[in-house]
C-alpha cells in the first residue's frame, strides 16, 4: 500500500472572519459567494463511466470514502452534499450480480478529481456551518489501494456547536399571532441557519393567514465565539392588514363569470389570506372545467389604499367535448378495454356529463390455461364453466353539478350497469340508479353521502348457497338466484396527503366507509358494513427508497330479516347458522392488490367441492369399470382422504368473510433509469362472524418481490408473492341424485366443522403425502401478478 498524501490536509469551519456578523443572510451569502468562487463550472463533477479508458489513465478510481468522527449529524446527509463518491453497485438489487460483474450497466465506476475534493472539504464545513457547528476540522488523507485505485478518508472532528442562548421577537406593532412559538432554532439548540430560514417563512405564513400579506421579518444573529454561543432576534413588521379590492375575470367563453365567482373562496371586501387564494386556484383545477386557472395579484392602482390588493383570475377553458379509450390487462381480469365520453359543460354552465363503459375478461377462454393467468379449470369444474368466460362489463352515465349553493359542494346522479364475476364463484348482475351529495371539509378531504338503488341478481353454483346461506335445497336456491333489490346508503370520507397520485414517496392516504341496508333504505338484502383503509408513505434516507405501509380492516354484520325480505324462512333453524349476506359484501383477501402470495381472492374461508365419480373413484379399463367406493356405499361415506385421491381432484371455492384486518409492508427501490424493484411482506385475516372471528380466521403472511417501471400512464407492475404451505381439513361437498332424479348437495363434513386436520370427511389440503421435487415445490408456492398501477 502506497500513500499519495501521507501529510493530512486540514480545515476548520471558523477561519471564516464574518462569523459574527449579525446579519444571517450576509455571511451566509458570502459564505457561498467564496465557495462558487473556487468552483470551476466546467469541471462541476468528477470523471464518471463516461470516458472510462481516458479516466483511468488521467485519474485513480475511488474505491473507499470513508468519513470518521461524525456523532452529532448523520454521516448520509454530509455524504450526499459531497461530489466525490465511491465506486458502487447502481441498485441495492444489483449487489448481488455486481459480485460478479463490474458491467457498466449495473456498477457505476467514479474517479478522483482533486481539485473537487478540495471543494468538497468546502462543502462539508458549509454543512456543518449551516447547522450551528463552527469550529469543524477535517483532515483528509488519500491512500493508494491496487495498481490505480484510491481509497479516501474524510476524519472529522466536530468540535462543540454554537448554541442558541437567547431569542427574542421584536415588533414596533401588535403582532396577531405567537411568533415566539414558531422560533427555530430554540434555546440551547445549535444555531441552525436552516431552521432560521423556516422560521422566516412560517412567521411570515402565519401572518399571510391572518391577511398581513406584505409582512416582513428579519433576523439578526449576535455571536460570542469564546462561548461559542448566540443570541438570535427576529424583528417583525406586520404592517397593514390588507383586504381584497377587485377581483377581475379573463378568459371566460363558455362558462359565465357568475359560475366562476361562485367557484372561488374569496370575494371583495374578505380578508386577504394565503390558504383561501390557494384554495380557490385548486377549485378551478379540479373541477376539470379549465386547462388552466391562475390568481395573480393587480398592481396596484393610484388612489387605492395600500391595505387593499385587486385580484385577476385568468383561465383557459377546457373543450367542450372530450372522449378517450384504453386497453389493459391483469393476471385476473384478462384483457380489458374502456371509453370514456365527457361533455364538460352539459347544458351550459358547470355541469359535467360523463359516459363510461368498462368491458373486462376479454380472451378469458383462450389464455386461462397460458403460463401467466388466472386457469378457470382448476377452479371450477361445473357444467356452467362458461359463465366465467364471458365478458364482464359496468357502464355507467352520470351527471355531475360543481360548485352546488356552494364552492365546497357538488352533486351528482347517474344511471349503471354491471356484470362481475369471482372466478369460481359468483357472477353477479346488476342495474340501477345511484345519487351523491359530496362536500369537501378541507383540502382533499371530501365527505360524501350515496344512496345506491340496484336490482342485483347472483349466479353461483348450488355450493356457493349451501355453504355461505346455508340454503341447500333446490326451491329456495332458486329463490336466492331471483332478482333481489340491493340499496344502501353510505357516508364515504378520505383524505389524501400524499405528493403524487400514481407513485407516491411520501404522505398518507386514508379512507372510512359506513354503509347500511334495510327496509328503510328500500333494501331486501340488509346489513351494516364498515371499512377503513390507511397508506402511508416515507422515504429513507439512502439511495432515494421508499417505505410503504397499508393497513385495511374490515367487518359486517347481515341483518336476520334478509331471509324474510328475500322471500325465504325468517326463522333461523330453517337456514342453519348462516345468515344471508350479498357476496359482494363479503371480504374477500388474496390478489395483485391484496396478499401477492395468493391468487384472487384465494386466500380465507375455504370449501372443497368435487365431482362424485371422482370421489367414489370410478375408473375403466378393458372396457369394465371399477369403483375405490362401491356404489353400494352410501357418497356421503366415501372417504375424501382415499389414496387414490389427488389435491388436483378437488376444487377450492373461496367463501369471503365478514371480519377482515389486512396490512403490506414494501420497499420501493430504484433500480436502473424508470426500473424499481420492490421488496414486500404482505398479510392477511379473514374471519366469519363477530369482531372476536378475526384472531381464529384463516390468516397468512407471504413474502415477495416485484420490478416496476414508471410508464407515463402509471407503474407496470410485475410482483413475484411467495406462498406459505397452508395446510387446513376443509370441508368437502359432492353432489348425488334422490330417488326422484333431483340433484342433491351433499356435505361429507361432520356438523361440528373441521377443527382437526384428522377429522372424519375433511381433506387435508394441500396433501402432505404428495411428493414433488424441490424446485417444483418453490413454483407451486410462488404467485405471479401482472398489473398496472402500485399496489397501494
Amino acid at each position: 500500500m502506497h500513500v499519495l498524501h501521507h501529510t493530512p490536509r486540514t480545515a476548520r469551519a471558523n477561519w471564516l472572519p464574518f462569523v459574527a456578523r449579525p446579519a444571517v443572510s450576509l455571511w451566509l451569502t458570502s459564505l457561498l459567494l467564496l465557495l462558487a468562487a473556487v468552483s470551476s463550472p466546467v469541471d462541476a463533477q468528477p470523471k464518471t463511466e463516461r470516458g472510462p479508458r481516458t479516466a483511468q489513465r488521467e485519474s485513480p478510481e475511488i474505491r473507499e470514502l470513508k468519513i470518521t468522527g461524525t456523532s452529532k449529524l448523520p454521516v448520509a446527509a454530509l455524504r450526499q452534499s459531497l461530489v466525490s463518491k465511491p465506486s458502487a453497485c447502481k441498485s441495492l438489487l444489483l449487489k448481488p450480480f455486481c459480485v460478479i460483474t463490474k458491467s457498466r450497466h449495473i456498477y457505476e465506476r467514479s474517479y478522483l478529481d482533486r481539485d473537487e475534493f478540495q471543494r468538497d472539504v468546502l462543502r462539508a464545513l458549509v454543512f456543518y456551518f449551516r447547522r450551528g457547528y463552527r469550529d469543524v476540522a477535517i483532515d483528509t488523507s488519500i491512500v493508494r489501494v491496487g495498481s490505480n485505485a484510491v481509497r479516501i478518508t474524510m476524519s472529522v472532528k466536530e468540535g462543540p456547536p454554537t448554541r442558541v442562548a437567547s431569542t427574542s421577537v421584536v415588533s414596533f406593532a401588535p403582532v396577531p399571532i405567537d411568533s415566539a412559538g414558531l422560533i427555530r432554532p430554540r434555546v440551547n439548540e445549535p444555531l441552525n441557519l436552516l431552521a432560521i430560514d423556516s422560521t422566516v417563512a412560517s412567521v411570515r405564513d402565519a401572518l399571510w393567514e391572518k391577511g398581513f400579506a406584505d409582512a416582513v421579518i428579519t433576523p439578526s444573529t449576535k455571536v460570542d465565539s469564546a462561548a461559542d454561543s448566540a443570541s438570535l432576534s427576529f424583528r417583525v413588521d406586520p404592517k397593514r392588514r390588507v383586504t381584497i379590492g377587485e377581483v377581475r375575470i379573463e378568459g371566460v367563453e363558455k362558462i359565465s363569470e357568475l359560475a366562476i365567482r361562485r367557484s372561488l373562496r374569496i370575494a371583495p371586501g374578505d380578508v386577504f389570506r394565503r390558504s383561501r387564494i390557494a384554495q380557490s386556484q385548486r377549485a378551478l383545477y379540479e373541477s376539470a372545467l379549465f386547462r388552466r386557472a391562475t390568481i395573480d395579484t393587480l398592481a396596484h392602482a393610484p388612489g387605492v389604499p395600500d391595505s387593499v390588493k385587486s385580484l385577476i383570475v385568468r383561465v383557459i377553458e377546457a373543450p367542450q367535448r372530450e372522449a378517450r379509450a384504453s386497453v389493459g390487462f391483469t393476471t385476473a381480469d384478462f384483457v380489458q378495454a374502456e371509453a370514456r365520453f365527457t361533455d364538460n359543460y352539459w347544458l351550459g354552465g358547470t355541469r359535467t356529463f360523463d359516459a363510461t363503459i368498462t368491458v373486462g375478461n376479454l380472451l378469458a377462454e383462450q389464455l386461462t390455461q397460458s403460463q401467466f393467468f388466472v386457469n378457470f379449470t382448476n377452479i371450477s369444474r361445473d357444467n356452467a364453466l362458461g359463465r366465467f368466460y364471458s365478458p364482464t362489463y359496468q357502464a355507467s352515465v352520470e351527471a355531475r353539478q360543481r360548485w352546488f349553493r356552494s364552492p365546497r359542494n357538488t352533486i351528482g346522479a347517474g344511471l349503471f350497469t354491471h356484470r362481475r364475476s369471482s372466478p369460481g364463484v359468483f357472477v353477479d348482475r346488476g342495474y340501477g340508479a345511484s345519487g351523491t351529495f359530496t362536500r369537501e371539509l378541507a383540502v382533499r378531504t371530501p365527505l360524501s353521502a350515496t344512496y345506491r338503488f340496484e336490482i342485483s341478481s347472483v349466479e353461483a353454483g348450488d355450493v356457493y348457497f349451501c355453504v355461505n346461506y346455508g340454503v341447500c335445497d333446490a326451491s329456495t336456491i332458486l329463490a336466492l338466484r331471483g332478482q333481489q333489490r340491493l340499496s344502501p346508503a353510505a357516508a364515504v370520507i378520505s383524505m389524501d396527503r400524499s405528493d403524487s397520485p400514481l407513485s407516491p414517496t411520501r404522505g398518507i392516504r386514508f379512507l372510512a366507509e359506513a354503509e347500511h341496508a334495510s327496509a328503510l333504505t328500500a333494501s331486501d338484502f340488509r346489513y351494516n358494513r364498515a371499512l377503513a383503509d390507511v397508506a402511508m408513505y416515507r422515504p429513507l434516507p439512502f439511495r432515494n427508497i421508499v417505505a410503504a405501509l397499508h393497513v385495511r380492516a374490515g367487518w359486517v354484520q347481515p341483518l336476520a330479516s334478509t331471509a324474510g325480505a328475500v322471500g325465504l324462512p325468517a326463522n333461523r333453524e330453517a337456514l342453519g347458522s348462516a345468515e344471508i349476506l350479498h357476496p359482494r359484501k363479503r371480504f374477500y383477501a388474496g390478489g395483485a392488490q391484496s396478499v401477492r402470495g395468493f391468487g384472487e381472492n384465494q386466500l380465507g374461508p375455504r370449501v372443497l367441492t368435487i365431482a362424485p365419480d371422482v370421489l367414489r373413484g370410478r375408473a375403466i379399463s378393458k372396457g369394465d369399470t371399477t369403483y375405490g367406493c362401491a356404489l353400494a356405499t352410501p357418497i356421503a361415506s366415501c372417504g375424501v382422504n382415499a389414496a387414490f385421491l389427488r389435491d388436483s381432484d378437488f376444487q377450492v371455492r373461496p367463501l369471503g368473510g365478514t371480519t377482515l384486518l389486512e396490512g403490506s409492508v414494501e420497499l420501493r427501490i430504484p433500480v436502473w433509469g424508470s426500473l424499481v424493484g420492490a421488496l414486500f411482506v404482505d398479510g392477511a385475516i379473514l374471519g366469519e362472524g363477530t369482531l372476536n372471528s378475526i384472531t381464529r380466521g384463516t390468516g397468512a403472511i407471504t413474502p415477495g418481490f416485484g420490478v416496476r417501471y414508471e410508464s407515463p400512464v402509471g407503474p407496470i407492475r410485475v410482483d413475484l408473492g411467495l406462498r406459505p404451505t397452508l395446510r387446513r381439513a376443509l370441508p368437502v361437498i359432492t353432489q348425488t341424485t334422490d330417488s326422484a332424479g333431483q340433484r342433491v348437495l351433499v356435505a361429507l363434513a361432520p356438523a361440528t366443522g373441521c377443527g382437526a386436520l384428522s377429522s372424519e370427511g375433511c381433506r387435508t389440503f394441500p396433501d402432505p403425502l404428495e411428493r414433488v421435487g424441490l424446485l417444483r415445490k418453490l413454483a407451486n408456492r410462488l404467485t405471479l401478478h401482472l398489473s398496472i398501477g402500485q399496489a397501494f
